[in-house]
C-alpha cells in the first residue's frame, strides 16, 4: 500500500508542478513582451499566454499522463490489517 501511495504522491508533485510552470510561462509572455509586439493583428503577449502556452501545456500534458504516470490498481489483493480479525476470532 506504501507504493500506491508514494506513487500518488510523485504524480501529484508532478501535477502541481506543470501547473506552476504554466502560471508562469502565463505570466512571462503576459507581463514581459512589450505590448507594441504584433503577430497577425493581434498583440503577440495576447498570442503567447492566451493561444501557444495552453496548447504547449497540453501537449505536456498528455505526454506527462503517458511518460510519467503508472496504471495502479486501487483495489488490493491482501486484506487491510486493521479491520482484519485476529487469530482465533470470528469476523
Amino acid at each position: 500500500m506504501t507504493n500506491i501511495v508514494s506513487i500518488a504522491r510523485r504524480e501529484a508533485t508532478l501535477s502541481v508542478a506543470l501547473a506552476v510552470l504554466y502560471l508562469g510561462g502565463w505570466w512571462l509572455s503576459a507581463y514581459t513582451v512589450p505590448p507594441t509586439l504584433m503577430l497577425g493583428g493581434w498583440p503577440l503577449w495576447f498570442v503567447l499566454s492566451c493561444l501557444f502556452n495552453p496548447l504547449l501545456f497540453i501537449v505536456l500534458c498528455v505526454l506527462m499522463v503517458r511518460y510519467c504516470f503508472k496504471n495502479v490498481a486501487l483495489d488490493s489483493p491482501e486484506p487491510d490489517k486493521k479491520n482484519s480479525p485476529r487469530p482465533g476470532e470470528q469476523p
